[in-house]
């Protein structure tokens, strides 16, 4: 069995390469190719403390696998990271563990990477700056993401807690590829001056007003995976088009979606999965003044793609350590 650590993840799994592989996850999971059970949350002590286990199985693929993360919100304090995963990988064939993988980067990665895949698929061409309402992992991967499908000139980047926000940005400016990084104090100012709006927390009320964004804007929500989170507005989606990952998996997690449909402010029908654009099952934005809006949830069908990027990836590189259980 093979395993692969984070930073050999990051060698596996290049953000564009991702990108690509989340719209084939998206695809898969639209045309009903996947098999992805409804995800097992375990409460681990109190209501915020969780293990969640994932398994996904692309129908054409001759692997399996499941990923295992456990989402602890007091480790920041604590100096250890809110999310640590590992993802198994099986040959479904006959049976064999194939690889073990870190799964924190690369759950980062997929998260970023399918927001990346609603940018190229339905932010406007010619977006060039970002509004990321966040400072950790996901909004370090997302604004790399963003800037992997469009020429992203300008970053103003939001966090209730500044100095996070300062490090992100003095972290981010080591990149030749990143932009210009702009610390702002207020998540509305950024926001109205966006084209891409990028959301990746997990807090219960609204990240940013409504009446702060723009017509043409795109908003990505990443960060936000259970009824109880709501990083956007639900009365913005109202006045936008909205796009999932999956339909079952953002009915039972998805909260400002759930809000909004029981406040009566969209019906079922007006949520589509981005699958659907790139399966040319619906033409995605329609013009320049409408506001779009892609809400994930994650789901395990975007795991076992990355996952498999990686190990194929790993295999052709002699990467990664092997054991015999």
């Amino acid at each position: 069995m093979l395993i692969l650590s984070g930073h050999e993840i990051d060698q596996c799994l290049p953000m564009s390469t991702a990108i690509k592989g989340m719209k084939q996850a998206f695809a898969a999971s639209s045309a009903g190719n996947v098999e992805i059970p409804n995800r097992t949350i375990l409460s681990l002590g109190n209501a915020s403390d969780l293990a969640i286990f994932m398994p996904s199985h692309i129908k054409d693929s001759s692997r399996a696998s499941i990923k295992s993360l456990t989402f602890l919100p007091e480790n920041e304090v604590k100096g250890l990271p809110i999310i640590q995963a590992v993802v198994l990988i099986f040959d479904s064939l006959n049976g064999s563990p194939l690889a073990l993988l870190e799964g924190s980067r690369l759950t980062a990665i997929r998260t970023a990477a399918g927001g990346g895949a609603s940018v190229d698929l339905l932010a406007r061409k010619d977006s060039e700056s970002l509004a990321m309402l966040g400072s950790g992992q996901q909004a370090k991967a997302g604004i790399e993401a963003a800037c992997a499908v469009r020429d992203i000139k300008l970053v103003r980047l939001y966090s209730p807690t500044p100095g996070n926000a300062e490090n992100l940005a003095e972290e981010l400016s080591e990149n030749n590829w990143c932009p210009e990084i702009r610390v702002v104090a207020d998540p509305d100012k950024a926001v109205s001056e966006a084209d891409i709006i990028w959301t990746a927390t997990t807090s219960p009320i609204p990240t940013f007003s409504a009446a702060s964004v723009a017509l043409g804007t795109h908003i990505v929500g990443i960060g936000s995976f259970q009824p109880s989170m709501i990083e956007i507005d639900p009365s913005v989606l109202s006045a936008a088009s909205v796009f999932v990952d999956q339909l079952e998996a953002t009915w039972l997690e998805a909260g400002e979606i759930i809000d909004a449909r029981a406040r009566g402010l969209i019906d079922s029908n007006d949520v589509k999965e981005l699958g659907e654009i790139v399966l040319g099952l619906h033409p995605g934005r329609m013009n320049n003044e409408e506001i779009t809006v892609f809400k994930s949830v994650g789901i395990a069908a975007q795991d076992a793609i990355a996952s498999s990027i990686a190990l194929d990836t790993a295999t052709t590189n002699g990467l990664g350590t092997t054991v015999q259980l």
